[in-house]
Formats: structure tokens, C-alpha cells, sequence
């Protein structure tokens, strides 16, 4: 439990400083994956209650990262590309 707070600590870090576009994007995902399998660990012992911060964390860091190049001098090319991408629910009807 120590290193993963600390390692939660390194990447809020990591995402704040702005010092390096991969090293940034990396920690976006391990946050992602981070937040998605304590959300889903909680579903799993059903107790999906528990979730909830989890659920509100992934929420916070899409958003982020779909604005992030707004404040980079260097743009990542991976927010980019999740900010203009279009879910639709008709998989068969094109967009």
C-alpha cells in the first residue's frame, strides 16, 4: 500500500509538471488502469458502493486528459485523438 500511494503521489506529479509528453501520457494510463480495477475489484465483492470514488476519479482524469494540450506547449497526440472520437451506440450506422 505505501508504493502504490507514493506511485499515486509520482504520477499526479508527473501529470501537473508537464516535463515530458510520454512520460505524462504513462501516467495517465496508469492511472486509468489503476482507478478501473479499484472500481471494479469493488463490483466484484459486491459491494459497488465503494466504487464510487473511483468512478468519479476516471471521470476527472478523462477529462483531463482530454484537455490537457490546451496547456502544453508540446501537444500529446493521443488526447487529441480521444477529444475528436465520436461514440455512437448504432454500430452499424455510420457517423
Amino acid at each position: 500500500m505505501p508504493i502504490l500511494t507514493a506511485v499515486k503521489f509520482l504520477a499526479v506529479a508527473t501529470i501537473l509538471s508537464r516535463a515530458s509528453v510520454a512520460l505524462s501520457d504513462l501516467a495517465y494510463a496508469g492511472m486509468f488502469f489503476h482507478l478501473l480495477l479499484s472500481a471494479l475489484a469493488h463490483f466484484g465483492v459486491r459491494k459497488p458502493g465503494g466504487a464510487l470514488p473511483a468512478a468519479v476519479g476516471l471521470v476527472l482524469l478523462a477529462a483531463s486528459f482530454a484537455t490537457q494540450n490546451t496547456a502544453r506547449d508540446i501537444p500529446s497526440p493521443y488526447a487529441r485523438a480521444a477529444a475528436e472520437h465520436r461514440v455512437t451506440l448504432n454500430p452499424w450506422k455510420s457517423s
